[in-house]
């Protein structure tokens, strides 16, 4: 399944296209722009199967390491997350990584060898669990931390970026760190800073019932 983000390429158009020739190839396509871990919380809400797997689209996520995740999970884990052994991601970027790994450390019970990614299998039970979240303001790793699920983690290499430039920068990791803390933080103030806009909004998609 793909989820396009309100992108202003012809993203969607390319999704119905792979459509077209493979009906198996889902597509939805999102009214706003609603962010990376909205997106994806709204594919969950129609992805089908035991295991559920979510990968980047910049080609830096090898297929071929998605049979470790399966052989992992199967051990009897909830979540395997695939690290790379290696980060190819600018200065900013890998301290932006090791902040948010601290600050699951302080608002989730979070075992402290555990890291996590966008490249993860997930299995139906822990879906259904992240599923049931009101928040307006998804991050899909902190509600796995915040129900204690069983995880593990793999070590993968991790491809360089073959097309385009990351959208993350300084300033949008900052706004997520701050994010993070708002929506997920354990104090009860921080409710008053929460907004209650919705999670996401369908414009269009390839399922009958979207």
């Amino acid at each position: 399944m793909l989820v396009d983000d309100n992108s202003s390429d012809q993203s969607y158009k390319k999704i119905l296209e792979l459509n077209s020739y493979d009906s198996r190839v889902k597509g939805i396509h999102l009214a706003g722009n609603f962010g990376q871990q909205n997106a994806i919380f709204c594919g969950f809400n129609y992805a089908a199967g035991d295991y559920i797997i979510t990968m980047d689209d910049d080609l830096q996520h090898r297929p071929e390491d998605i049979a470790l995740l399966y052989q992992k999970i199967k051990e009897g884990y909830d979540v395997v997350y695939a690290i790379p052994k290696e980060r190819k991601y600018k200065f900013y970027r890998r301290l932006g990584s090791k902040l948010t790994n601290l600050l699951f450390n302080f608002i989730t019970p979070k075992p402290e060898a555990i890291r996590v990614s966008s490249f993860r299998i997930i299995n139906r039970k822990t879906l259904a669990e992240i599923k049931a979240s009101e928040k307006s303001f998804i991050y899909i790793s902190a509600i796995i931390l915040k129900q204690r699920a069983k995880i593990a983690n793999i070590y993968t290499k991790q491809k360089q970026r073959k097309y385009g430039q990351s959208n993350y920068n300084f300033i949008k990791l900052l706004k997520l760190f701050i994010n993070l803390f708002i929506y997920y933080g354990k104090f009860s103030f921080l409710k008053y800073f929460r907004s209650n806009k919705e999670q996401y909004s369908i414009k269009e998609s390839t399922f009958d019932d979207a």
